[in-house]
């Protein structure tokens, strides 16, 4: 099993992409005789370019998925055109072409944009990506979860070990260092510490929540689980409670005396709320939270019904003031750093394109051109279910 991967995505930890690169910025690369893109003296061997094609097949198909006449069982969908996230339609074949090219590009403008920026990465950090790449092919990056050795898929394929390794955890080490090289201190495009904070005051939250069911739960003798909604006379005696709650912190109480008062009349030991700080547009909250957060001025409280009927849950949620942990939050080095790629992530993006498209390159279309989206298909076959199975066997 492989991760879907948005080509064009920025390759720092926050990102799915695996890319790496098995030399720093400053030295030239040739894994085999036969190579696919080049730049000055660096080349890409043909397993990247291959790689890159994989990636790009995945995240084409998982747009084909949402069009009426999509066919597991048939690769036509290649010939089908596609609407990818940034609305750009196109047959998904020659998306998947275009979009392993720019990657391949990409790879080779962030080598000589180090080189112009003296952006080197430490030895030890490329050592510790290469490893990491490594395992990743032998092992699986999370082999728990089922996602298998990268190799069993790729090596097939034609992508070898050092062409896997130029693709993700090295490539993810080379943006990271070049990112850092142009916002960090002293850069080209620095941002300073009270760019940053306003930044984090203006998009970030601190904030608490917890949830009631208003529904609930029973398990029959088979072990299957069931859910009935409140009827309206329950479900308003739960959301009057957290109702008032919310109340009495915006009339002046503190939110710690309000959770502890929660917590007594139902009972609880340990606490039910989560505690966060964070970009609130990259939050995995549901919308409707997001925006009530929004809305909530400094160490407010507010509610949010989400779902309806057996899935209706009730939102509680409390936000500080997020200027006060600001100081404290950005002197950490890891926040710091999480805080300036969600600030210049998006930048930074469009950098890296941008120097790729306009990059002065060579393409050996003799040994790209030997490859076709179409090698990575693989038909999946519509399941027989069991009520089915019964009725043939009747007939």
């Amino acid at each position: 099993m492989k991760p879907n991967v948005k080509i064009g995505s920025f390759v720092l930890a926050i990102l799915m992409m695996f890319s790496v690169v098995f030399a720093s910025g400053c030295t030239p690369i040739s894994f085999s005789k036969e190579w696919s893109f080049r730049s000055g003296d660096n080349e890409l061997a043909i397993g990247v370019y291959i790689y890159s094609l994989d990636t790009a097949y995945q995240q084409a198909k998982t747009y084909a998925e949402k069009l009426d006449d999509y066919d597991a069982a048939k690769d036509s969908w290649l010939d089908m055109e596609i609407t990818d996230d940034d609305g750009n339609k196109e047959v998904a074949r020659e998306w998947i072409k275009e979009q392993a090219k720019l990657q391949c590009l990409k790879y080779l403008a962030v080598d000589e944009q180090m080189k112009k920026e003296n952006a080197v990465a430490s030895k030890d950090t490329l050592d510790k990506a290469a490893k990491q790449a490594e395992s990743n092919w032998n092992v699986g990056p999370y082999p728990e979860y089922g996602i298998m050795p990268m190799k069993k898929d790729l090596e097939p394929l034609g992508v070898s070990l050092e062409s896997f390794s130029y693709s993700t955890n090295i490539f993810e080490v080379k943006c990271q260092t070049l990112f850092d090289k142009i916002y960090g201190k002293d850069g080209s495009k620095e941002v300073t510490e009270k760019e940053l904070t306003e930044y984090f005051n203006e998009s970030y939250a601190d904030y608490s929540y917890f949830t009631v069911n208003l529904y609930t739960s029973t398990t029959d003798e088979a072990g299957q689980s069931k859910n009935v909604a409140m009827s309206e006379k329950e479900a308003k005696k739960v959301t009057d409670e957290i109702d008032g709650y919310v109340k009495d912190i915006n009339g002046g109480k503190s939110y710690d005396d309000v959770l502890a008062a929660y917590m007594k009349a139902n009972n609880l030991e340990t606490t039910p709320a989560t505690d966060r700080i964070e970009n609130v547009e990259a939050s995995s909250l549901g919308d409707e939270v997001k925006e009530e957060l929004k809305k909530l001025g400094s160490n407010k409280a507010g509610t949010v019904k989400v779902g309806s009927g057996d899935t209706a849950v009730y939102y509680f949620v409390y936000k500080r003031n997020i200027k006060d942990v600001a100081a404290d939050y950005l002197a950490n080095e890891d926040n710091h750093s999480s805080v300036l790629i969600s600030m210049k992530r998006d930048e930074f993006n469009d950098y890296i394109e941008e120097l790729a498209k306009n990059l002065d390159y060579e393409e050996n279309t003799g040994a790209t051109g030997k490859y076709d989206p179409k090698m990575f298909f693989v038909p999946v076959e519509p399941t027989t279910t069991a009520e089915e199975e019964k009725t043939t066997s009747a007939e």
